[in-house]
């Protein structure tokens, strides 16, 4: 008898290297004279920074408007005057394991501010193929041109140093590495001079080219190809000519509600192409404009034309239901694509009315959640603890807990030139609905946080905020940012518990309407001040429906893979996302607060 016996042991996931963290300030040094004044430096960085001085040394005649902030932005130090001896200040500018030194002199004697001024465009367009490019100065105070230095965030674009020039001006030269994706880049280029204010030029490089095709691959249906409302398939017929495999004809569509499902052959010079489509819950028809590709190239686009709702986009089911949003988030419809370093970039943000979206500093953001008791993320991997509940990571945020010492609180974080947290003095419990709500009233220079109706926070309105607008996406980390409940920076920040009445106002409630009796549970949604308004309880189909007249409805998605598989398969952080909600039968009822 032979008797074996071992373990298998688990195949390791691919680990994608990390990209080293980077930070660097320009100019690198700045002399202030006797009088006093300020001295400002532009930071460059590979992601978010902090100010501390060199071995954390305390200077009572110099101060910083910020001490932390993003790629991008400029520090300005206020110095005191001086009739004394010279005093010099070493900061640094920590990024990640990266770090820059930034150093100030003040001087009782006068100091002549070097000046460089663009006389060339700030925007420059180039080719696709390697090349160079001249930018032109003027100079002021500048004592050898040959100290000027530039740095770029894109390393494909390099300084030719030294520069040359004479009798005030300058000309600096930058080479540029051929572009080979079929996507332009952009590069942003910071000239500095010791002790003078920088300057600031933006490179944009077209896209390489498409390849010539290779095969006959022609569209044989009559289009554009027109579908009802509802969702299902359709498919087109496509010519292709010997050597052209059917089942890897590809497609790409500028909409995400429709997409390629399969493509197969039938022997004789032909392949059908399916198409699958969700429905339309508007009233309105809407296009979807669909390329066809082989072997990486581009051969015919055509489009998909779907019906709009005949019964005007009314809501179907509506009950007893709230939303589960571990490992799903809602956001409106969204395209996007990938850029040229593999990261997602957001296209187009579905809003049918963006502009009542569009709020100042004036608003009321209010929704029942309710926690799961454990009070961990789908994405705890990552040691931040963070659950995101509404907004746009970078601008405003709901979120609780952004470390693990303060996992169950909940706060507001509202970004600017400077981040400003409002954090609530009570837990969020676990396992029990909870109303929370952000009243922000710039007229009375307020911010109030409530919990079931209590204030548990509040501040002035940040100066520097930047202003509420749920409309406007941008590409930043690993995906693009655009408004979304139950998701923010990355996929590993989901919502772990569930959610409902999800309301938007223009104006600023008051205790007494938030306290109202019913009022957590319901409210007219031809309110006024009422901008948007999402109950969460439809119990059906993968669309939440803005329940006010603006028809903003949200998509519901959920996360079809591990977060951390994303970064080195050849996908985009949004990838993983795809239409689908979970429902669960349930009607929130807040300790304290009876239903009528």
């Amino acid at each position: 008898m032979l008797v074996l016996a071992g373990c298998k042991k688990d195949p390791q996931e691919p680990v994608t290297p990390e990209e080293p963290d980077e930070i660097s300030v320009a100019p690198a040094s700045r002399t202030v004279g006797g009088e006093g004044g300020t001295a400002t430096t532009k930071v460059t960085s590979s992601g978010d920074w902090t100010l501390t001085t060199s071995g954390d040394v305390t200077y009572d005649w110099v101060t910083a408007d910020k001490t932390s902030g993003k790629n991008g932005e400029t520090v300005t130090f206020t110095v005191e005057p001086n009739d004394k001896e010279d005093l010099t200040a070493e900061f640094l500018f920590v990024c990640g394991t990266a770090d820059a030194k930034f150093t100030i002199t003040s001087t009782k004697a006068e100091v002549k501010i070097p000046e460089i001024v663009l006389t060339s465009p700030a925007e420059v367009e180039v080719g696709y193929e390697a090349g160079e490019f001249t930018v032109d100065l003027a100079l002021t105070n500048v004592e050898d041109v040959e100290d000027l230095d530039a740095s770029a965030d894109g390393n494909w674009v390099t300084f030719m140093s030294p520069a040359k020039g004479s009798d005030g001006t300058a000309e600096m030269t930058f080479a540029y590495e051929a572009n080979e994706k079929q996507a332009s880049r952009e590069a942003s280029i910071t000239i500095s001079y010791p002790n003078a204010d920088p300057v600031t030029v933006t490179v944009t490089q077209a896209a390489a080219p498409a390849p010539e095709p290779e095969y006959d691959i022609e569209l044989v249906t009559e289009t554009p190809l027109e579908v009802e409302y509802t969702e299902g398939t359709a498919s087109i017929t496509v010519s292709i000519s010997d050597g052209v495999d059917a089942a890897s004809l590809t497609a790409t569509s500028d909409q995400t509600w429709a997409k390629l499902q399969r493509s197969v052959g039938n022997g004789i010079g032909n392949a059908m192409m399916i198409f699958e489509y969700t429905a339309n819950t508007a009233a309105e028809a809407r296009t979807a404009n669909i390329t066809v590709q082989y072997d990486g190239v581009d051969y015919f686009t055509f489009q998909l034309v779907q019906a709009g709702d005949p019964n005007g986009g009314e809501q179907p089911g509506g009950g007893n239901y709230v939303a589960d949003m571990r490992n799903h988030c809602a956001s409106p419809e969204l395209t996007y694509s990938a850029n040229g370093d593999g990261k997602t970039m957001i296209d187009a943000v579905a809003w049918v009315k963006p502009d009542v979206l569009q709020l100042g500093k004036t608003a009321t953001f209010e929704m029942l959640v309710k926690h799961d008791a454990e009070f961990i993320t789908s994405g705890k991997w990552d040691g931040t603890w963070v659950n995101s509940m509404f907004g746009i990571e970078g601008r405003y945020l709901i979120r609780q807990g952004d470390n693990v010492a303060n996992r169950k609180q909940w706060e507001f974080v509202w970004g600017g030139s400077v981040e400003t947290k409002f954090r609530s003095e009570v837990d969020l419990p676990g396992d029990e609905w909870t109303h929370i709500a952000v009243v922000i009233d710039e007229k009375n220079n307020a911010v109030t946080l409530y919990q079931n109706g209590e204030v548990v926070a509040s501040g002035p309105v940040p100066a520097s905020a930047y202003d509420l607008d749920l409309s406007v996406s941008f590409d930043g980390w690993e995906q693009g940012q655009a408004f979304a409940l139950g998701r923010s920076y990355d996929n590993s920040r989901d919502f772990y518990g569930e959610m409902a009445e999800v309301r938007i106002w223009n104006r600023a409630l008051s205790q007494s309407e938030i306290k109202a009796d019913g009022h957590f549970y319901s409210v007219d949604a031809n309110a006024s001040g009422l901008v948007a308004y999402w109950k969460m309880n439809e119990g059906e189909g993968d669309t939440f429906y803005d329940s006010t007249p603006n028809g903003n409805n949200l998509k519901g998605y959920y996360l079809t893979q591990a977060t951390e598989d994303y970064s080195g398969v050849g996908k985009t952080g949004l990838d993983y996302w795809d239409f689908g909600i979970s429902w669960v039968n349930a009607l929130p009822e807040v300790p304290g607060f009876p239903r009528n």
